[in-house]
This record gives C-alpha cells, structure tokens and sequence, in this order.
C-alpha cells in the first residue's frame, strides 16, 4: 500500500499488495495466525510446567491453565486455519492462479483440521462445562486476570505506535470476564443458555487471549529496540492491526452469548418448514 498521494513509477501497475483491501486480507491472515500460534504456545508451556514442576500447588495450577486452554488452542487454531486458508485463495484470485499457486489444497487440507477432535463444536462444549469450572472458577478469572495486565502494561509503557491497542483489548477482557460471569451462572440453572452460547464464547475467549499474545509480544519487541534491536518492531503494528480490526468483534460476541438459548427456541419449527 503507497503512502497518501505516492503514484507508482511512470508506464507501471501497482502490485496488488499495494491495494488497501488485499493489505487488510493479508494482515488478517498473518494476525491471525500469529495469535493463534502464540495460543498453543501458551498451552504447550503450561502443559510442560505440568509434566516438569515438582511444588505440587504450582503444578495443579499449570495442570488448570492446560486443561483451560486445551480446548481454545484446538478449536480457535483450527476455525482460524479455514479462514485464513479461505483467504488465501481470495487473494490468490481466479482458478488458474489458486491452482498453480496451491493455495486451494491448502484450503481443502485445512477443512478437515476442525473435524479431527471430535468437531470443534465438542470442544466449545467442553470448554464451558468442564473447563470453567475448574477451581471453581479460579482458573479462568486468573487468566483474564492477565490478559488484563497485559492492556494495562500497554496502557503503562507502549508508544505511540500501539495506538488503541490497550483500550480495544480492555473492551475485550471486559467482554470476556462478563461472558464468563454468565456462563458459570447458567451451568448451575440454565444447562441450554450455557451450551447454545458456547461456540461463540470459545471464540471471544480466543479473541481476547490472542490479542493479547500478541501485545505482549509488540511490548518485548519495543523492549529490545530499545537496546537497538529493531527487527522485531513489526510485531507493534501486528499487535495494534489485530486489536483495532479483529478483537473489535468481541462486545458483538459477548452479547451473542448474552441472548442465551432463547432465539433457538423455535428452531424445529424453522428448520422443516418447507422452503
């Protein structure tokens, strides 16, 4: 994408990298799977604290944060794989091009990473019934205890070059902690309002804990340019990108797991009327 009123050189065509909508695809896709990296990393690691930590109080609590994360790490990474993958071949444009390119078999070989577990609707399931539970409760509220410490350290030491990335990610962890309010409530008196919103739920949880993956890495890489290391500050506006284009989704889902099992309600009759 050229700078404000930058025309390319005489007698040539922009790549379509320098379009602004192909740039905003191409960054969804990176932002995305960046985060959802940094996610199974985070569960990786705890898992490992689990398998390796000898203090048994600490090694119940990285057992906790894997169980937790689990099924995030799973059904997010492999949700996301299909868009990016869907993206990819938009990109890429007409039939010839997806084909000489392979972007369509990276397309149809990532369509069936979200069926191997059991479907990643199972995963949202056990998510909410059996994963938040977990400490009662205790397990999830310190994890979004520090997504949001990680939007107040931003708030605190990131440049400029954050922009709204603290102020988006704080709208998601507030998103997330009321959607987690509601679910441990409706696991005790609404089992249907719980299970209806759950797939929904798993993806603000995803959301929320990916943006932030990715702001703690943007503060690491200011950290080290500081020091004169400067080739990972991309990773800022990775951070900032992901907050200000994708996390904003976040309030919508957190109100659609609000409206509980209601608007299912009717859903035989809507489903074999015939069309």
């Amino acid at each position: 994408m050229r700078t404000s009123g930058e025309e390319p050189p005489a007698g040539a065509m922009d790549t379509i990298i320098h379009h602004p909508d192909v740039a905003r695809t191409l960054m969804t896709m990176r932002a995305y799977t960046d985060a959802t990296r940094a996610i199974c990393y985070v569960t990786a690691g705890a898992l490992d604290r689990a398998h390796r930590l000898t203090d048994p109080a600490r090694k119940t609590i990285a057992q906790e944060r894997n169980a937790l994360l689990t099924p995030v790490a799973k059904a997010f990474s492999t949700d996301i794989a299909n868009e990016v993958a869907s993206l990819g071949v938009q990109v890429h444009g007409g039939m010839g091009f997806v084909e000489e390119t392979g972007a369509a078999q990276f397309m149809r070989d990532a369509r069936i990473a979200a069926i191997y577990e059991g479907t990643n609707g199972i995963q949202a399931i056990d998510l909410v019934q059996r994963k938040l539970p977990l400490a009662n409760g205790e397990t999830v509220r310190d994890e979004i205890a520090q997504i949001r410490q990680v939007a107040s350290d931003v708030a605190g030491r990131g440049g400029a070059s954050f922009g709204a990335t603290a102020a988006r990610l704080a709208e998601a962890v507030d998103a997330l902690e009321e959607s987690t309010r509601l679910m441990l409530d409706w696991l005790a008196t609404d089992q249907n309002s719980a299970l209806a919103g759950a797939s929904q739920y798993l993806r603000l949880f995803g959301l929320t804990l990916g943006g932030a993956c990715l702001a703690k890495a943007g503060l690491a890489a200011e950290a080290l340019a500081e020091g004169g290391n400067k080739s990972e500050l991309g990773r800022v506006g990775l951070a900032r990108f992901f907050a200000e284009k994708l996390a904003t989704a976040a309030p919508g889902l957190a109100r659609a797991v609000a409206s509980g099992a209601m608007p299912l309600e009717s859903y035989e009759a809507i489903l074999t009327e015939s069309a």
